[in-house]
């Protein structure tokens, strides 16, 4: 089966446990690509909320008269309360199941983005972005939803596609949060005109809150009690851990050996019982820290999509203030960075899961990938330090390190589900909080390096490829890259 026929194929074909072993990627069929859709929506209104005030930064700087200090200030705590919400939302989504939890969120933001109107200084700016980080918590119920709905094969293709259409948030805020206020700014002043906008934003999130109660499923079972893990499922029986497509999938030949077409009526996972809740959440949660490639990966997606967070927080401003645009230019042009999340976060995913195929060594194809992109992610952020000379220079190179970096952010999620799927909940939190923790990083340095974005972006850069190193130590299911170099070397 190719990578084509798992993205467009005729139907849906699932393993024994119900997962789907294909994505058809233009159907809403219950349950796995609704479940699919609903996930990158949710995540991507989530992210339009979260990243609504960057695009309006000039109305709302001369409305509260911020200076450069307090609006980096600001840019800060947009990610800090994400850290927290990362951390906790993990465990619950083991708990209750990704969808209740994605439903909680977007509620909850509904009531930050909502109040976001309130402020009317720069403590208050400050205070209501802190709490609108909240909503940022989504990318984990997003990746954990479709974690449940996909098999070990075709699991990293089907998070870097959710996660990278619910990163598109970030760059469609920069040209929709500007058109509705300039719709609202008729019949409004300025001042009242952007208070506006955000309950508008509040409102969305409430509608899709509501259509995943209605119309998802958390996973493809009758309840959510009733459920297992084809990652825990192939077991290495030496060493008690996961196997990879390529370990277990005859892939090369065809279909799995154990997929079938989907039939609704297919209840054939509800006998399987769900792995015991762990006695105390907070301990599974901390004893995921004694595990080296937790930690590198939450380095790692600090590197990425961290990286990615902060240059969402200052791409409008930095066009804005390098060029001399209008905001509505900047915003425009800054969606570039965002929008690429279309195809560039998906491909990352794609491309580590079919390299792992061809290679067949565990989850060192996917390794592979991951140590490539990030290796050039790093050249393309120090590239982009020579570039801002000139408009022209700048968005070209943009758009390379944009990819890359986004690119990144798939590679690490395609080897996230693997590192400990019996944890799957607190993983997917911890290394998402590693995001959030890397925006708070590379946030500080713009702030530190001000309107001097040459040495900005090359500190940051050197940062990145520093992280990339990493992954020569990373260890999964006892076999790492170097194993894989050393043996091809040696063959």
């Amino acid at each position: 089966m190719t990578l084509a026929t798992k993205i467009f194929p005729k139907q849906i074909f699932v393993d024994e446990e119900g997962k789907a072993t294909n994505i058809k990627l233009f159907s809403f069929s219950r349950p796995h690509m609704r479940a699919m859709h609903l996930s990158w929506l949710s995540f991507f209104i989530a992210f339009i909320g979260w990243f609504a005030i960057p695009p309006l930064m000039p109305t709302i700087k001369a409305d509260l008269k911020l200076t450069p200090s307090q609006i980096a200030d600001s840019n800060l705590t947009s990610v800090s309360a994400t850290i927290l919400a990362r951390l906790i939302i993990g465990p619950l989504c083991d708990r209750y199941g990704p969808r209740k939890a994605m439903v909680g969120l977007l509620l909850l933001g509904s009531i930050t983005i909502g109040s976001a109107g309130l402020a009317s200084d720069a403590k208050g700016l400050i205070i209501v972005r802190f709490f609108i980080g909240i909503v940022g918590a989504a990318f984990v119920p997003c990746q954990y939803w479709a974690s449940q709905m996909f098999s070990y094969n075709i699991v990293g293709t089907a998070n870097a596609i959710c996660g990278g259409f619910g990163n598109m948030g970030a760059g469609v805020s920069y040209f929709l949060v500007p058109l509705i206020y300039n719709a609202i700014a008729i019949g409004l002043p300025p001042h009242q005109a952007w208070r506006v906008t955000f309950v508008v934003l509040a409102c969305l999130c409430i509608l899709m809150a509501a259509a995943d109660y209605f119309l998802g499923d958390d996973c493809p079972g009758a309840t959510w009690k009733s459920r297992t893990s084809s990652l825990e499922r192939h077991d290495v029986e030496m060493h008690g851990l996961p196997q990879t497509a390529s370990d277990c999938d005859p892939i090369q030949t065809g279909e799995l050996a154990d997929e079938k077409p989907f039939s609704p009526h297919e209840t054939s996972i509800s006998t399987v019982s769900a792995p015991d809740p762990s006695p105390s959440a907070v301990v599974d949660l901390l004893s995921q820290f004694k595990n080296p490639a937790v930690l590198i990966l939450m380095i790692q997606y600090g590197c990425s999509f961290g990286l990615e967070l902060a240059v969402d927080n200052m791409i409008g401003q930095f066009f804005y203030e390098h060029f001399g645009l209008s905001q509505t230019t900047s915003g425009m042009l800054g969606s570039i960075f965002g929008l690429m999340n279309l195809f560039s976060r998906a491909s990352g995913g794609m491309l580590a899961d079919y390299v792992n195929t061809l290679i067949g060594e565990g989850v060192q194809g996917r390794m592979l990938v991951h140590f490539t992109i990030l290796m050039l992610e790093g050249i393309f952020l120090i590239g982009l330090s020579f570039a801002i000379g000139s408009l022209g220079s700048t968005i070209a190179v943009l758009v390379l390190f944009s990819y890359f970096v986004q690119a990144g952010c798939g590679t690490t999620f395609s080897i996230v589900p693997f590192a400990n799927p019996k944890s799957m909940g607190s993983i997917y939190g911890l290394v998402g909080a590693g995001g959030s923790i890397g925006s708070i990083v590379f946030n500080y340095i713009f702030k530190v390096y001000g309107t001097n974005y040459v040495d900005a972006f090359r500190v940051i850069g050197y940062v990145a490829l520093s992280a990339t190193l990493l992954t020569l130590l990373l260890k999964i299911q006892n076999r790492m890259l170097l194993g894989l170099v050393f043996k091809k070397l040696n063959s």
